[in-house]
């Protein structure tokens, strides 16, 4: 039994193994682009090459084929879920966290210190946005025609499940207020 679970942990070293280069490849050779599927899908092709490596290559070490089939498909499904959780805290966070961007700026700065001014002309609330319009074209949940923008029935799905956790979880949506607030003062205007 002892056995079977250190070949169970070497399926998940080779997959992690399979995936560094793969991930560093994907993202590099993509330029950082689309990375939330890129890295899950690295993670996901990882996990079926590490599990078909421990199949072939480990197989025979199992104490049976039931403990070979269950340590070989637990692996890939548990580096699934290493991957998906290295994935939202490492490229995800360096890509999307406002947090992790204002780190890295002071960061990079002389002293590691930066005046608010100098961090609110460098990392703009603008920039921000249109990377995240841009992306949204690209991957089809929005549709931009000159400045108007449209949700298409994919991303109007997303829409409405965010709301709808949002007020599950309680949260309060900042950003929210003042629309709602500019929305019911407009004539003939309300907020959806």
């Amino acid at each position: 039994m002892f056995t079977d679970l250190l070949l169970f942990a070497s399926v998940l070293v080779i997959s992690g193994i399979v995936f560094l280069p793969l991930h560093v490849i994907a993202v590099r050779v993509l330029r950082g682009r689309n990375i939330l599927s890129t890295v899950n899908i690295m993670v996901g092709a990882s996990a079926v090459i590490g599990s078909a490596i421990g199949w072939l290559v480990l197989g025979g070490s199992f104490s049976s084929e039931g403990a070979k089939a269950v340590a070989c498909v637990g692996a890939g499904f548990a580096f699934l879920g290493f991957g998906a959780l290295y994935n939202l805290l490492g490229p995800t966070s360096v890509d999307r966290s406002i947090s992790a961007h204002i780190l890295n700026l002071i960061y990079q700065a002389p002293g590691h210190r930066m005046t608010k001014d100098d961090l609110f002309s460098f990392y703009t609330h603008s920039d921000v946005l249109e990377k995240r319009l841009v992306e949204c074209a690209e991957i089809g949940v929005i549709e931009r025609t000159g400045s108007q923008l449209a949700l298409t029935p994919s991303g109007r799905r997303i829409g409405q499940f965010y709301a709808i956790l949002g007020r599950v979880l309680g949260m309060r949506i900042w950003y929210l207020d003042r629309y709602h607030a500019r929305a019911t003062t407009a004539p003939g205007t309300k907020p959806t």
